[in-house]
This record gives C-alpha cells, sequence and structure tokens, in this order.
C-alpha cells in the first residue's frame, strides 16, 4: 500500500486539537533536539564563538576536511555501521522468527534479549576482553583464546551486534505479531515452501520493520564511542567518535574543530535517512486486521523444544558470557591472581554499599532520571509517530528528520551544546547546573528509540478502524487512547524499555552534565574504573544490570496480565 494511504479521513471535530498536539511536539522537538544542534553548527562555522565573536567563518574547515586521518576515521565508521546493521539483522531476524512460533511461553526471551542494553558498552567491551584476551576467563579454563578475532574490525562488529540486536529484534517481533500467521497459512495450503512463503510473504510484510529499526542500528553504530575506543585502539582503527573525543579531552581542547566532525557525523545520518525514506516508501505495507499473539506454541513439541534451545544458545552468547565475565571480575580479589575459587568472594559487593556511601544515591538518580526519560519519549514518541504516518502535514517531513537526528550527533557534542546554549547569563532562569539539564539531554539523545519503533507499528495497523472512530465523532485524542493505544502498548511498552535501560547506564552526557552533589551509576562506575578499582566499578555494573532487569521483567508481566485479561 502506498504511502499516503496511511493517512486518515479529515477529523472535522478535532482540528484545533491536533494543531495544538503538532505545535507542542514542534516546539519540545526545537527546545530538546534544534538548539542543541544549533550551537553545534555555530561553533564549527565560528571558531571563536565562545568568546561570542563571529570572525574567521568557515576558516576551521578546509585543514580538517584535507587531514587523511579523517578520510580513514569517515570509511572506518561507515563500514562498522554498514556491518553491525547486516549482522544485527541476521541475528534479530531469525531470532525473532523462532520467538512468535513460541507463543506467549516465549516471554522469557523477550526479557532476557533486553539484558544487553542494561550493560553500558564501556564495561560490556571491558567483559570480552577480560573473557577473550590472552591469559583471559576462556583460556585460564578451556585452554584457547579469541584475542586476534576480538582485536579486529570484525570483532568490533561481533561484540556491537550482540549489544544491538534487540534493537532490531523487538521491532521485528511486533510487526510479525500484528501480520499474524493467516497469509503465510493460505500460501502454505497453495503449495509454496517454508523459503519461498519467508521472501514472498513474511518478509515484504515486515520489511518496514525491519528498514525502521536498521536506521537507528546504523545511526547507533556511527556514534558507538565506548566500544570502539577499546577495542578499536587495540586493532588500530580509528573512528569518527574517537577522533571527536580527542578534540574534546588533548590540550589544546579544539571545540570548532569537534563541532565539524560532529556536523560530518551529521551529513552520514542524513544519508541514512534519505535511504531509509526512500526504502520505506518502497516497501510500506498494511494488514486488514491485528492477530493476537498465540497463547501456545504453533509448533510442534520437537521443534518447540529446538526453538527454545536455539534461542537459549544466543542468550547464552549475548547475555550469560558478557554478565558472567562481569560477576567474575567484581568478585576477584586480584586480577593478577586468576580466576580461582580462593581469589572470589563478594568483599567488593560489601564494599560498595559500606565504604561508598554515594553508591545508594547514584542508583536512585539514574533510576529516576531513566524512568522520566522514558515516560516522556515516549508520550513524544506516540504523538509524532502519528504526525509523521496518520495526520501529516507541510511539517511532518522536518519533525521526522529533527526527531532522528539526535542518535547522529556523539553524546558528549550534545553535552557540550547543552552547555553552551543553557550555560549564558542572559537566561532569566537555567536548567544548567540542575537536575533539568541531564534530563534535556537524556531525552535528547533517547529520542529516536519510540519514534521509530512505534512509527513503525503504527505504519502496520489497518486504517479501518481509525476511520470509523472519526465518521462516529471521536476526537483525535480518542483515537490515540481508545483506538490505536492498545495496539501500540506493546511497542510502547518495549521502547520504553530500551528508553529505561540505555538512559540508566548513560555515561557521556552525565560526565560533562552532572550537577554538584549528584552522581549516576555510570559516573560511579566510570570513576572506579579510572581510580582502578575494577572490581567495585564491575559490582556496581551488576547491581544496576539487577535493578533495570527486575523493572523490565516487571512491566513485561503486568502487561502479560493485561493482555490475558483482554482474551
Amino acid at each position: 500500500m502506498p504511502a499516503d494511504q496511511h493517512q486518515s479521513v479529515p477529523n472535522q471535530n478535532g482540528g484545533a486539537i491536533r494543531a495544538s498536539l503538532f505545535y507542542t511536539t514542534m516546539g519540545i522537538a526545537f527546545l530538546v533536539v534544534a538548539l542543541p544542534i544549533i550551537a553545534i553548527i555555530l561553533f564549527a562555522v565560528f571558531p571563536k564563538f565562545n568568546e561570542l565573536s563571529f570572525t574567521g567563518a568557515f576558516s576551521n574547515f578546509v585543514p580538517h576536511l584535507a587531514d587523511p586521518r579523517l578520510v580513514s576515521a569517515v570509511f572506518n565508521s561507515v563500514a562498522l555501521a554498514l556491518s553491525v546493521c547486516a549482522a544485527s539483522t541476521v541475528i534479530a531476524l531469525f531470532a525473532a522468527l523462532i520467538r512468535v512460533k513460541l507463543g506467549r511461553r516465549g516471554v522469557v526471551w523477550d526479557v532476557l534479549f533486553l539484558i544487553p542494553f542494561l550493560i553500558p558498552p564501556f564495561t560490556g567491551a571491558f567483559a570480552w576482553i577480560q573473557l577473550s584476551q590472552r591469559n583471559g576467563f576462556l583460556e585460564q579454563l578451556f585452554g584457547f583464546n579469541v584475542s586476534d578475532f576480538l582485536f579486529s574490525f570484525a570483532g568490533i562488529v561481533a561484540v556491537m551486534a550482540l549489544n544491538l540486536f534487540p534493537v532490531v529484534y523487538f521491532t521485528t517481533s511486533s510487526a510479525l505479531q500484528i501480520v499474524g500467521q493467516r497469509y503465510e497459512e493460505v500460501a502454505r495450503f497453495y503449495g509454496a515452501g517454508a523459503f519461498r512463503r519467508l521472501i514472498r510473504i513474511v518478509l515484504p510484510l515486515i520489511a518496514t520493520a525491519i528498514v525502521s529499526s536498521n536506521l537507528l542500528v546504523f545511526i547507533l553504530s556511527v556514534e558507538e564511542f565506548g566500544s570502539v575506543e577499546i577495542l578499536g585502539r587495540r586493532a588500530g582503527l580509528d573512528f569518527v567518535v574517537t577522533y571527536i573525543h580527542e578534540k574534546l579531552t588533548d590540550w589544546p581542547i579544539d571545540l570548532p574543530g569537534a563541532s565539524v566532525l560532529s556536523l560530518i557525523l551529521i551529513a552520514i545520518a542524513l544519508c541514512a535517512y534519505l535511504f531509509h525514506m526512500r526504502m520505506t516508501q518502497q516497501v510500506t505495507t498494511s494488514v486488514d486486521e491485528v492477530q493476537a499473539e498465540a497463547r501456545h506454541s504453533q509448533w510442534n513439541r520437537l521443534w518447540t523444544i529446538l526453538g527454545h534451545f536455539v534461542l537459549a544458545a544466543l542468550a547464552i552468547i549475548a547475555v550469560f558470557l558478557p554478565l558472567a565475565s562481569i560477576m567474575a571480575s567484581a568478585m576477584m580479589q586480584r586480577m593478577s591472581a586468576g580466576l580461582t575459587l580462593s581469589n572470589l568472594n563478594f568483599s567488593a559487593f560489601v564494599t560498595l554499599f559500606t565504604s561508598h556511601g554515594e553508591a545508594q544515591a547514584a542508583i536512585l538518580t539514574s533510576l529516576e532520571l531513566a524512568t522520566v526519560t522514558a515516560l516522556v519519549t515516549v508520550v513524544i514518541g506516540i504523538l509524532t509517530a502519528f504526525f509523521i504516518v496518520r495526520w501529516r502535514n507541510a511539517l511532518s517531513g522536518p519533525l521526522d528528520f529533527l526527531m532522528t537526528l539526535p542518535n547522529a550527533i556523539p553524546a558528549m557534542t550534545v553535552a557540550v551544546g547543552l552547555i553552551l546554549v543553557w550555560n549564558q547569563a542572559f537566561w532569566p532562569w537555567t536548567p544548567y547546573n540542575t537536575w533539568w539539564v541531564m534530563l534535556l539531554a537524556y531525552t535528547c539523545i533517547m529520542l529516536p528509540y519510540p519514534v521509530r519503533m512505534i512509527s513503525s507499528t503504527l505504519r502496520q495497523l489497518p486504517m479501518s478502524m481509525q476511520d470509523a472512530a472519526i465518521v462516529y465523532g471521536a476526537t483525535d485524542l480518542g483515537v490515540i487512547w481508545r483506538v490505536n493505544g492498545p495496539a501500540l502498548l506493546g511497542v510502547s511498552l518495549a521502547s520504553g524499555f530500551i528508553v529505561f535501560a540505555i538512559a540508566s547506564r548513560e555515561l557521556v552526557t552525565s560526565l560533562l552534565l552532572t550537577p554538584p552533589g549528584f552522581q549516576t551509576v555510570s559516573t560511579f562506575v566510570f570513576h572506579q574504573f579510572d581510580q582502578g578499582s575494577v572490581n567495585i566499578a564491575m559490582a556496581m555494573s551488576i547491581v544496576s544490570v539487577v535493578i533495570s532487569g527486575s523493572f523490565i521483567t516487571l512491566g513485561n508481566y503486568l502487561n502479560s496480565l493485561r493482555n490475558r485479561k483482554g482474551q
């Protein structure tokens, strides 16, 4: 179905409400996203903008664009992002196709596959190093290591794909549940084989979800700093984000140069966005009615057991091994003593809550920020999805693009942009140096998750129910709450959980924007790593994963109870 057929019939009863909702959404987008980006552009164009001087415009571009190291970094960044997209899609699509066949008994895999998002990339990369390096945990236990693979381009791709495949997995799973099995069953009745049904029926119906989620994976891969900094350095590879980090940390600090490199990332994201829009227009489809999730497995007992076995193998690689490495590192008294029983205890966890009084405050601050960020971004994401899919107008395209930009900008540069915007004397009130500036930064960075996930699911929903509701007098808010809301609840919860998981371990903006007296889990872990207390840092990471995972498990359980009552 062409993209324009996803627009609803005009609502004669709610024009004022729709206009108010749109301008509110656009205003939030300008405040949260546009202002930091404008600051970045000003710094890139005017090298002395920090002195409020507009002299020397564009003088900073030529030396950077002629830098051969930058050319190599851009090539490596784009190649890495494309490779991670391919690997993540293969893993996620394979897992989602199995998961949807298992019915509600497969909900445990949904919970487990959120865990990679709970582990900070910096901590996860360090865990894989502890596991795979020479004399690492694998070699100590089994006599071999995969150090050469880990510290290579392919190794970086593997580590990042295992961290990012849940983005594609959850979006694809949601689309598969909406599509249901009806079309595939008809094709099988007429003699189509399994592979032909997958290529001709299933993939075209969920292509929108795959394309939309891959845009997020691509941008996340381009802007990822922790994994490429730890693994890329030892592999001898440069990336744009690590080059930006040098500009912001090596003396003299080069804010205009960092802004120029950030504009290059924005250009890469723009190309990805335009390609995404073209692909979405070509592959967008719709279904006649939403299918409910099957109560029981659609396979026989043998195939069901095999499906659980395959997903368990993926969970072992993507979830258990990193967590086991982190746990072992947290329990080791001395890293040089090796993985022996005499060197393992829980003293780091005891020390964490007895000798580090700021640990509890850091946990509460992170949970509070992550919860509020998830609620805010999901609400904004739902409104944005309706304006770019169902209630399109002349500004829907710019709104969609504006909501996509944040992940194309390194979090460190977003933080610098917020400092430039709000650390000015002329403001009568400023959120800078308060809790609110951290919320602004978290919201800016996390917005693309719910926007892309919810909009891709909304494209799959049939128009008939919404149009019927409008004909019978439903308001725009009524359409969101009573008609499409129940169908969007699953993907909204999933996107909210993803935002919660990422926000609870956000590091770079927290380091630059945390006000005096505040500390988050990520800054606590970072400072412990910086001080050489690896076991304390890993212990805090485990506590963070357990707390965040408990909240996600509770959310999935409450959602499953609601679904059962609705049957």
